[in-house]
């Protein structure tokens, strides 16, 4: 089955992006384009309750307008693929995709993610970190790059055959991108340092990098030798958050690919987790794969 791409638009003014992405990752590929754009606007801050028929005007008018605004764009990018363009009017995008979409037919989301002065993501952003089921592709701005490379952020520590899958995942996806991009693929793995120890003098973090590799365990090990990356291979101690941001910017990197964390507690989805601050320092385009994609 030649799973489809899903595009998701919640802003015409950056949606350029993320359809030059599908299109390239379409590109020889015969793969169709969904695309999807939401529009809504609420009534709650209105004095009085307009009737069913003005508030049907209102939304067909937003409709209409946010097609006129799309066609000529997906017309000119898109005359040489096979696309779809369905618009939503509806206030939660993230619960739509997950009532509505069937996973199954898709290879990706494909999303431009929002970075101006105040945020790097917006909300539907990072509710599509947290829950969406398939591959996740956020591109960065409206910048079209070409010759950046592709880093991907492994969790190498660990022996669990979850974690394993899921850096096997990304080396391979990182292999094809950096193949299809014509760039090269770097990986990294973060030695966590205790801050307080540091200061301390307690632990130092050149001894924690020293026979890092050698250290790590032999499953882990052997994913990187079996792929010929251990030259490719960046191992730093410190905080994740400040360690993969700066590998990835000595290294060029135009796209990231990090593991979701999967299932973790409600308390986590609210105040974050180290990936969550790791996507905040990070300007690059983004690609997140959940466990077992």
């Amino acid at each position: 089955m030649n799973k489809k791409l899903l595009v998701l638009i919640d802003s015409v003014e950056f949606a350029r992006t993320a359809i030059l992405h599908a299109k390239h990752k379409a590109i020889g590929k015969q793969k169709h384009i969904d695309i999807v754009a939401f529009a809504y606007e609420s009534a709650g801050n209105i004095l009085f309750s307009p009737p069913a028929e003005q508030l049907q005007v209102i939304q067909n008018t937003r409709l209409t307008t946010l097609k006129n605004e799309l066609v000529p764009l997906l017309e000119s990018e898109l005359s040489e693929s096979d696309y779809s363009l369905n618009i939503i009017w509806h206030e939660a995008p993230e619960q739509w995709l997950a009532n509505e979409s069937d996973f199954e037919n898709y290879e990706m989301v494909i999303k431009t993610r929002h970075i101006d002065e105040y945020c790097q993501f917006s909300e539907l952003d990072w509710q599509l970190i947290r829950f969406t089921p398939l591959p996740l592709y956020l591109a960065a701005d409206n910048t079209w790059r070409n010759n950046t490379n592709v880093l991907a952020a492994l969790d190498l520590g660990s022996e669990k055959a979850t974690k394993y899958k899921l850096n096997k995942d990304m080396i391979e996806t990182g292999l094809a991108y950096s193949k299809h991009y014509d760039c090269q693929l770097y990986t990294c793995y973060t030695v966590h340092v205790s801050p307080i120890l540091r200061d301390l003098g307690i632990v130092f973090s050149d001894e924690q990098v020293l026979n890092a590799f050698e250290k790590l365990p032999v499953i882990q090990r052997n994913l990187i030798l079996e792929h010929d990356l251990k030259n490719n291979l960046h191992i730093k101690a410190g905080l994740a958050e400040q360690v993969i941001p700066s590998i990835a910017a000595k290294l060029n990197a135009g796209l990231v690919i990090m593991g979701s964390v999967g299932s973790i507690s409600i308390k986590g989805k609210l105040i974050g987790n180290t990936a969550e601050k790791v996507m905040r320092l990070l300007k690059t385009d983004l690609l997140i794969l959940p466990p077992e994609c």
